[in-house]
């Protein structure tokens, strides 16, 4: 079931660059407590952990 995209969700997109490296629980953490910084934090997370491809990161909060 779909329930749409309501107030306060948060919408992460990225490529297999940082999702193959970076758990989903630790990608969803970095977005939850600073959206700001998430896609950076989590590029240079992915770079640390090898950074073998692309890392694309999209971060929206619907307020």
């Amino acid at each position: 079931m779909v329930k749409g995209f309501l107030k306060d969700d948060i919408y992460i997109m990225c490529s297999d660059g940082l999702s193959n490296l970076v758990p989903q629980e630790e990608i969803f953490e970095l977005a939850k407590n600073n959206i700001e910084l998430a896609p950076k934090e989590l590029v240079e997370k992915a770079n640390n952990k090898g950074g073998y491809d692309n890392i694309t990161v999209v971060v929206i909060k619907n307020i």
